[in-house]
C-alpha cells in the first residue's frame, strides 16, 4: 500500500529524479574529500549563519522606508516576514527529516536532493534551476559592490586605485562627488593605456570606473581574500560568519550611538504617512532570503543542536538589528538622506570617525562574509543533485561568478539583475517551495509519522529519553497503528516525529501544522504576485 513506498522516491519512477545519496551521505565528524563537511557546527556558529543571510546590505536602506512610510507598517512588514520566514524554514526542515534514515539529520539532504526525490522532473528541474540562479546571482551581487567599496576604501586611504581597462566608452573627466564613503575632487582616469589609475569615482555609475569594463586592484584584492574560502566547507567557514555577525552588529550599534549624540526628532518618524508605502515590501521582504539554505545548515549542525531554537533566535536577532537601525537612523538623519545610511554619515561632518569608518568595514564584512556561502551552497547542491562532480562543481560554484561579476562592474546593471530576479524567484525559492515540499512530504508519508505528543525539538535534551518511551498513534483516530509495516518504514515508525514547527498547545487548541501549510502556501503565491507587481511600477 502507500506504505511500501521508497521515501527517496516515491509515486511513479518515470516522473521523478532519484536522489543521488552516495555523492554526500557523510555524516561523520569532519569534512572530507566529498566536498561535503562533518556535523560540527555549534549554535553560536549555526545562528551567525543564519542571521548573516538575513542581515543583507539592503539594511543601509531601512531608515528611508520608516521615514517614509511611518513606523506602523514597515514594523508590521518586519513581523510578518520574520515569523513567515521562520516557519518556512521549520517546514523545510520538518520535510528533510521524513526523507528515509534521516529522522536525525544523519543523511546529506540538500534543498535540491529533496526537490530530486519528491517533485515530478519538471518542478525538479525549475527548483533547481531556481535555486543556483539566485544564489549565482546573490553572489555576483555581492561580489560587484564587495569590489567597488573596497576600491572606494582603496581611493579614500590611499587617494588612488588603479585597474586594467577590458572595454571602456566613457571619456576621462574631472568631477567633485560624493561616492560611498569618500568626498573628494579629482580626474577619473589618466586616459593613458590598458592600465589605469583613478584617484576619485566616477558620479555616473555605480562603478568607481565609470561604465568601463575593468578588472581592478579592488576586484583583485576581494577576489585574493574570499576565493580560498569558497573551497572549505561550510563548516570550516564558520569563524567568517561570526566575525561578519559581530562586525555587522558592532557597526550598527555604533551608528544608533551616534544617532542619539546628534539628538533624535520623534516628529521624523510618524505612525503613518501618506505616501511612501510603494517600495516598504520588497525593501523588507528581500532581505529574509535564507530559508533556501537551510539545508545546508542541516547537514553539518551538531547533533545538539536545536533546530527551533536556533531559527528562532537569528531571525529574531536579524530581525532587532533591523529595527535598531530603522528607528534610530530615521529618528536622527534628515529626511534628505534617510535613504542611504552610509552616503548619510559621508556628507555630515558631525559623524563620529568611528561612524565613518564603520561606512567602510559594514558592505565589506556584510557582503565578504556572504560570498563564500552561496558558493558552497551551489557546490552542495550540484554535488548532492548528481548533477557534476567536485571539481565542476567548485568551476560553476566557486570561479564563474567572479568571470559574470565583471560584465556587471560597469555602469547600474547590476541593479537590474537583482530586482528583477528578486522580484521573479524569490519568494518562491524562500517560501512557497519550501512550504510545499512540506506539504507533499505530508500527503506521501508524514501524516504516518507526525505523532502528536512528541516535542522534543523544544528541548533537545529530551530527545533520547523520550525516543525510549514513545508510541506511535495514528493522527486521524488516535489508536496504535497495526498490521506489517513495510521494512522501509519501519524504522521510521518506532517514534513520532521529532520536530515540529508549531509547539504543541498550538497544535492541539489552534491550528494543525499541515492545515497551516496549506494557508501559508496560498499566501505566498499572493505575496510573489505582490511583490512582482511592485517591481512592474517601479520600472512604469
Amino acid at each position: 500500500g502507500e506504505y511500501d513506498r521508497d521515501l527517496r522516491s516515491p509515486g511513479r519512477e518515470s516522473d521523478r529524479v532519484p536522489l543521488i545519496s552516495e555523492t554526500g551521505s557523510s555524516s561523520g565528524g569532519g569534512g572530507g574529500g566529498d566536498g561535503f563537511g562533518g556535523k560540527s557546527i555549534g549554535f553560536l556558529g549555526s545562528m551567525c549563519l543564519l542571521c548573516n543571510n538575513i542581515c543583507s546590505s539592503g539594511m543601509v536602506q531601512i531608515p528611508g522606508t520608516f521615514q517614509g512610510a511611518g513606523w506602523l507598517f514597515p514594523t508590521t512588514v518586519f513581523l510578518l516576514c520574520s515569523v513567515l520566514s521562520c516557519l518556512a524554514a521549520l517546514y523545510l526542515c520538518k520535510a528533510v527529516s521524513w526523507m528515509k534514515g534521516n529522522r536525525d539529520f544523519t543523511q546529506r539532504v540538500e534543498f535540491s536532493g529533496l526537490a530530486s526525490s519528491i517533485f515530478p522532473r519538471w518542478l525538479y528541474l525549475f527548483t533547481v534551476g531556481v535555486l543556483i540562479f539566485s544564489f549565482t546571482a546573490n553572489n555576483i551581487s555581492a561580489i560587484v559592490v564587495s569590489a567597488q567599496v573596497m576600491d572606494a576604501t582603496i581611493v579614500a586611504v590611499t587617494h588612488k586605485t588603479c585597474a586594467m581597462y577590458i572595454l571602456d566608452d566613457t571619456p576621462d573627466v574631472t568631477s567633485t562627488i560624493l561616492r560611498n564613503h569618500t568626498n573628494i575632487t579629482v580626474t577619473t582616469g589618466d586616459g593613458s593605456g590598458v592600465f589605469r589609475c583613478i584617484s576619485t569615482v566616477a558620479s555616473s555609475s555605480d562603478s568607481p570606473f565609470g561604465n568601463a569594463y575593468v578588472i581592478s586592484f579592488g576586484y583583485l584584492v576581494v577576489m585574493a581574500v574570499v576565493i580560498p574560502l569558497g573551497y572549505l566547507n561550510l563548516d570550516e567557514n564558520m569563524w567568517v560568519q561570526v566575525g561578519g555577525v559581530f562586525l555587522l552588529s558592532a557597526c550598527v550599534f555604533v551608528w544608533v550611538f551616534q544617532f542619539m549624540d546628534l539628538g533624535l526628532e520623534a516628529s521624523r518618524l510618524p505612525a503613518a504617512a501618506t505616501a511612501g508605502y510603494d517600495l516598504v515590501l520588497s525593501n523588507i521582504l528581500f532581505n529574509y532570503g535564507y530559508v533556501a539554505t537551510v539545508p545546508s545548515w542541516l547537514n553539518e549542525k551538531g547533533h545538539d543542536v536545536s533546530i527551533v531554537k536556533s531559527n528562532v533566535v537569528a531571525v529574531v536577532a536579524a530581525t532587532s538589528l533591523y529595527f535598531f537601525l530603522g528607528i534610530f537612523g530615521a529618528m536622527g538623519l534628515d529626511p534628505a538622506s534617510a535613504s542611504d545610511v552610509l552616503s548619510a554619515i559621508d556628507s555630515d561632518s558631525r559623524f563620529w570617525t568611528i561612524s565613518q569608518v564603520c561606512t567602510y568595514v559594514f558592505p565589506i564584512a556584510n557582503l565578504m562574509s556572504s560570498i563564500p556561502v552561496f558558493s558552497i551552497l551551489i557546490r552542495y547542491n550540484l554535488l548532492n543533485s548528481g548533477i557534476c562532480k567536485k571539481h565542476t562543481a567548485n568551476v560553476f560554484a566557486v570561479l564563474l561568478p567572479w568571470v559574470l561579476a565583471l560584465f556587471f562592474y560597469a555602469g547600474n546593471q547590476l541593479n537590474l539583475l537583482m530586482n528583477w530576479s528578486s522580484a521573479i524567484f524569490f519568494v518562491f525559492l524562500n517560501m512557497t517551495i519550501p512550504i510545499y515540499m512540506y506539504i507533499t512530504q505530508y500527503r506521501l508519508v508524514g501524516r504516518h509519522l507526525d505523532g502528536s505528543s512528541w516535542d522534543a525539538s523544544w528541548d533537545p535534551r529530551a530527545s533520547q529519553s523520550l525516543q525510549q518511551i514513545a508510541t506511535v498513534y495514528d493522527d486521524d483516530d488516535d489508536e496504535l497503528l497495526g498490521g506489517e509495516m513495510s521494512p522501509t518504514l519501519s524504522d521510521e515508525l518506532m517514534v513520532p516525529d521529532k520536530l515540529h514547527v508549531l509547539p504543541l498547545w498550538v497544535r492541539k487548541s489552534v491550528v494543525s501544522e499541515i492545515t497551516l501549510a496549506y494557508f501559508l502556501f496560498i499566501f505566498t503565491l499572493l505575496l510573489a504576485a505582490a511583490a512582482f507587481a511592485e517591481q512592474i511600477q517601479t520600472t512604469t
